[in-house]
């Protein structure tokens, strides 16, 4: 590599030696009598080195090396001392100097030098390549392994991308099915981030955790005095979505009575509210989910067939988390990127015995279950290097406590806070985000969970 070199010193005798020997080298020398002139050259051409005497008349060494690693730090600067004057270098390295010599200049040493810049300028090349290649690769795996907020190379998360690209732009009723924790909301709001009603509302109703006259008001609506305690008119969700798409969450639990009504407003692609005369026209895309095997209720009698039908157009079969191969370690890895972003870390990292616990556990709690032992492992490992995950195999509330092991690091207070949160959001993940529930299983008054709950950043809508 041939460097370009600046030497600024007020003997011409020197000037003309370095010239001499650095081209030799095959380097390129520039040369400059003076400090300001040296300065004046610097922001005129690119160098990577700066070799400057200690002192000179006018601007001083010290003020050079100064001047250079404020304005250019990517430049070297070697500084040349006379004998009486090394305490002065080393205060000058102390400043940003790369190295220094002294008078007579010993040509050998200070090949020495050069050779060791040219290493690191090219260790940072190299360095900078593999970043770029990292980045590269990052920007390769989010255009083949990425769909909006989706993240899956297996074939099964493949195939579900393509199905999700050919029928997004329609208006076609969608159903999602797949185990608790799968991702089925996620694959809602892809789709609808795709589709001609991007511009409208996603509106979201987990039919699993309402009763039927609280669902049914929550959907259509209802008119003041509609019922005991309906002191306004109130829009529901289906009204809320005008425009745009509603994601009908768990749809098999919705009792016999919703059901009918969730058809015929499919059909007539109208409704009325609780109460009210009124027929309200309807543009909404409907994509429901659920975790049950929507056939066998209707053999069974729980689940109307023509509702089945109409939402059954286009079925998206979502696969469990030990289905989906290396898919573990890809979302492991953001995850990992995701919280230590959110903790102001850098850098983690998975050793060997970490990795093997994440390929081989059978994930029941899917997704969502990987998201909180990766965000459980982030907020404990001290370090760089996350040396294994704490996998429960029972992640009942019950078992909890016991299965944690005791460490002296991080602090009690911290760890308190860690256990403390990862219950709270293991019950809410359990109940549903039904706090009534939480409460009672916790021990806690609601007012007191609710505190927490805000302390700990958790949101009940994001377990429902």
């Amino acid at each position: 590599m041939k460097l370009k070199v600046l030497v600024i010193d007020d003997e011409e005798s020197i000037l003309k030696t370095f010239r001499l020997r650095l081209t030799q080298w095959g380097h390129e020398v520039l040369t400059a009598s003076d400090g300001a002139s040296g300065i004046r050259m610097l922001s005129e051409t690119d160098f990577h080195i700066v070799v400057t005497d200690m002192k000179m008349p006018g601007l001083q060494g010290r003020e050079v090396v100064k001047h250079v690693r404020k304005h250019y730090p990517e430049v070297k600067v070697v500084v040349i001392t006379a004998y009486a004057r090394v305490e002065s270098a080393v205060e000058v390295m102390k400043a940003g100097a790369f190295d220094f010599v002294t008078k007579p200049v010993n040509f050998t040493h200070m090949r020495i030098i050069l050779d060791k810049i040219r290493e690191d300028f090219y260790l940072r090349a190299e360095n900078q390549q593999l970043r770029n290649r990292i980045g590269e690769l990052k920007s390769e795996v989010d255009k083949r392994y990425r769909l909006d907020n989706l993240l899956g190379k297996s074939k099964p998360m493949q195939g579900i991308f393509d199905l999700i690209t050919k029928v997004a732009p329609s208006k076609s009723t969608i159903i999602i099915y797949g185990e608790t924790g799968t991702g089925k909301e996620m694959v809602a709001r892809a789709i609808h981030q795709r589709s001609s009603q991007s511009p409208g509302p996603l509106v979201t109703v987990d039919c699993g955790t309402l009763t039927e006259t609280l669902l049914e008001s929550e959907l259509f609506g209802h008119e003041k005095g509609a019922f005991t305690g309906a002191e306004g008119t109130r829009r529901g969700r289906f009204e809320q979505a005008q425009g745009g798409a509603i994601f009908l969450d768990e749809v098999g639990n919705a009792s016999p009575a919703v059901q009918k009504k969730i058809l015929r407003l499919i059909e007539e692609k109208a409704f009325q509210r609780i109460g009210g005369e009124t027929l309200i026209k309807l543009d909404v895309r409907i994509i429901a989910a659920t975790n049950q095997d929507l056939l066998q209720s209707v053999k069974e009698g729980t689940f109307r067939k023509d509702l089945f039908y109409r939402l059954n157009v286009v079925p998206i079969y979502l696969p469990p988390l030990r289905e989906r191969g290396d898919d573990v370690l890809l979302l492991a890895r953001h995850f990992i990127d995701l919280y230590a972003k959110r903790m102001d870390l850098e850098n983690l990292e998975m050793s060997s015995k970490a990795t093997i616990q994440l390929t081989s556990h059978t994930w029941p709690g899917n997704i969502r279950e990987l998201s909180n032992v990766i965000e459980r492992a982030v907020l404990t490992t001290s370090g760089k290097l996350i040396l294994e995950f704490q996998i429960y195999e029972d992640q009942g509330l019950h078992e909890f406590t016991e299965c944690t092991s005791l460490k002296l690091d991080p602090p009690l207070k911290e760890q308190v806070d860690a256990l403390e949160r990862n219950y709270l959001k293991l019950a809410l993940e359990k109940y549903h985000g039904r706090i009534n529930r939480v409460a009672e299983r916790s021990g806690l008054n609601e007012r007191t969970l609710y505190r927490k709950m805000r302390l700990y950043q958790l949101n009940k809508e994001e377990f429902h």
